[in-house]
């Protein structure tokens, strides 16, 4: 595996194993598609470049290592000139229809920072859950918890709005 991304698979399980975070978030949509209907929108790593209106575009970057575990680094320019987020797949479930990830560098006034994006049945349509973990830096709790909160309504909103095209 390159330097790159075990370098970034190191961070992540210091994230990961870190002492509990003192903030959380968790926003959820419903939106009136079947759920492997929102999967397939929102399912691959990188996809969140189609959906989520801050992100200019996506880079993903896809090493195996030698025992053929695959690590996903995904790199999302934010639009306006905001930066690159860095950040790495920790976990995927196909069948449960979710993706966890890690913050690895970029201009989020979080650390320890890690999130669930998953797609729940409901009813004849679905609800998108998505969830983080995380500490302030930078900023106070207040400001932080605030600005991942309109980060992730924003990005709810993208997916309902996409789904409906």
């Amino acid at each position: 595996m390159k330097r790159s991304a075990r370098a970034a698979l190191g961070i992540a399980a210091l994230f990961i194993a870190g002492p509990a975070c003192a903030l959380e978030v968790t926003r959820s949509q419903d939106i009136p598609a079947p759920p492997a209907a929102v999967w397939a929108l929102i399912g691959d790593f990188c996809a969140i470049g189609l959906w989520h209106p801050l992100v200019e575009r996506c880079i993903l970057s896809r090493e195996d290592d030698d025992d053929g575990i695959r690590a996903q680094i995904r790199g999302l320019v934010a639009k306006g000139g905001l930066g690159t987020i860095v950040e790495v797949e920790t976990a995927r479930d196909e069948a449960a229809m979710s993706y966890s990830y890690s913050f690895v560098q970029g201009p989020l006034p979080v650390r320890a920072y890690n999130a669930t994006l998953a797609v729940r049945p409901n009813g004849t349509g679905s609800t998108v859950v998505w969830t983080a973990t995380f500490d302030a830096e930078g900023m106070s709790d207040t400001e932080a918890l605030k600005d991942i909160t309109g980060v992730y309504d924003m990005g709810l909103a993208g997916i309902a709005r996409e789904v409906a095209k």
